[in-house]
């Protein structure tokens, strides 16, 4: 009877074991989509569509991969085209883990405007398929600014600000002053910002949104409070985010917050005698 038990025991944790195993690899595979041998591209297809890009720059396309199978697998850039070059991160993928490639596209002056298709592969010691192959798709574009520029683009949620700090100078005590931070989404999937916190004599002037799609872009606005403050300040706004590259984004404030001006405490700050105050 104990046998029977212990059995059913061992055999319902073994069946919950095995439906929690397949509800993560399904997770995974719908954000890994397109597999070639052991190795999953977070795209819906072979071909990666990215923006139009400038005659005379590099473009870096950040594309997150995932090792499906059991054994470690070494990537390496097949350097099949000349306008392409990859680096893997990490170059040694781990099973059930996931990575980056950093696919960089330089369009040349010598390529001509309009559609451009360049292929992409990847050398690897996958013995289900030892090569992959990609297809970038884009339209080049003249060049309104200077060659040689970087463009970034992300196949995965990416959180981009213009600056993360800023300097508020020299205040006197009791001010109120604004400030505005200007974010992108960068990426090819949406972010999505989990919590939010807000520092101390800080305040958002409207709630961040909790979903900001790619492309989409918005401002953290804050207000800060100089009340009852003298000396160097500083204020933040920490985001969670689930952009794999920076979780975690800090935007900061700092200052210097003075005591009232003499000239408006007494009128007669400058007739006084030595010692009087």
């Amino acid at each position: 009877m104990r046998k029977w038990m212990l059995s059913m025991i061992i055999l319902v944790v073994l069946l919950g074991n095995h439906l929690c195993a397949q509800q993560i690899d399904s997770t995974i595979y719908y954000q890994f989509p397109y597999q070639v041998g052991n190795l999953g591209f977070a795209s819906d297809s072979l071909e990666l569509i990215i923006p139009d890009v400038p005659h005379g720059n590099v473009s870096t396309i950040n594309l997150q991969i995932y090792n499906f199978g059991k054994e470690s697998m070494t990537i390496q850039d097949g350097k099949s085209n000349r306008f392409v070059s990859i680096v893997a991160n990490p170059p040694l993928l781990s099973p059930s883990s996931s990575g980056f490639l950093e696919v960089s596209l330089d369009i040349v002056q010598e390529l001509p405007l309009g559609p451009f298709k360049a292929e992409v592969s990847l050398d690897t010691d996958d013995k289900t398929a030892k090569y992959k192959f990609l297809y970038l798709l884009t339209n080049i574009v003249e060049n309104k600014k200077s060659p040689g520029v970087q463009q970034n683009y992300d196949t995965i949620p990416r959180l981009v600000f213009e600056h993360y700090n800023y300097d508020f100078g020299h205040l006197y005590r009791g001010k109120k002053i604004y400030h505005s931070f200007v974010y992108t989404n960068l990426g090819g999937q949406p972010v999505v910002v989990n919590d939010v916190d807000v520092s101390p004599g800080c305040k958002l002037v409207f709630p961040v949104p909790e979903i900001i799609f790619p492309g989409e872009s918005g401002i953290v606005r804050m207000r800060i409070s100089t009340k009852g403050c003298i000396g160097v300040q500083h204020r933040s706004v920490v985001l969670y985010t689930n952009d794999p590259i920076t979780p975690v984004i800090t935007l900061g404030a700092h200052g210097t917050v003075r005591s009232g001006s003499p000239s408006r405490e007494r009128p007669n700050f400058c007739n006084e005698k030595p010692g009087t105050f």
